[in-house]
């Protein structure tokens, strides 16, 4: 089980509105980094993009809680794999990290985890940036 981690964003947000934020699965063709994915499509319970320009992902929203949201990778997916966030409110701040956990062998763990680790980095990155619009 391959298990990776954004770093950990701090948003000057708070966590309800970062909850709000991640449970509409449109807002994430604003969190994944547009020169690494393509062909977004995205219903109330899902959403897919191409990674890398030839790997097509889909996740179905499992769970949404206060501090927590669950995506399951769709049985379509080339590999089997969980998005989490992770988020905790303190004060006048929202911190948390993205993480993913990934069933892979070992020569597909060799050539997506670099890639995935990037991807999850810009989606903690993006989700700054577009919170911190006021969004």
């Amino acid at each position: 089980m391959l298990t990776l981690k954004s770093q950990e964003f701090n948003l000057a947000a708070q966590a309800e509105q970062v909850v709000n934020f991640l449970s509409e699965t449109k807002n994430y063709a604003l969190l994944l980094p547009e020169n690494q994915t393509s062909g977004f499509q995205c219903s109330p319970s899902q959403f897919s993009f191409k990674a890398a320009g030839q790997i097509e992902l889909t996740l179905e929203k499992q769970l949404v809680e206060n501090n927590f949201l669950h995506f399951k990778g769709a049985k379509s997916n080339p590999f089997a794999f969980d998005l989490y966030v992770r988020i905790q409110a303190e004060q006048n701040i929202t911190k948390g990290y993205i993480e993913i956990k990934a069933d892979l062998n070992m020569m597909l763990k060799m050539l997506v985890e670099k890639p995935l680790q990037k991807l999850l980095t810009e989606m903690a990155s993006n989700l700054a940036t577009q919170l911190s619009a006021g969004k």
